[in-house]
């Protein structure tokens, strides 16, 4: 997980979820929430948030199962 800017980014595990590639997000600081299913991906852990770039993107590692390195995903939230 990871806050930065008002902006909270969090993850479901996939070995434990029923989610594909289960990402959540929050724009307010947790007053609201969205959940998102990247199924395309494949079965994946979002494990690592990166602070964003200087172009807004956060940086996310992803794992099959909860070791093997697998994709790199960036992420924009827009309000």
């Amino acid at each position: 997980m990871i806050i930065q800017d008002g902006v909270i980014l969090a993850a479901h595990y996939a070995t434990a979820s029923p989610y594909t590639l289960g990402l959540i997000v929050s724009l307010d600081m947790g007053q609201t929430w969205a959940q998102y299913d990247l199924k395309e991906f494949g079965k994946r852990s979002p494990v690592r948030f990166q602070k964003k770039n200087s172009d807004g993107w956060f940086r996310v590692d992803l794992r099959s199962g909860w070791i093997t390195r697998e994709e790199v995903l960036f992420i924009k939230p827009k309000n």
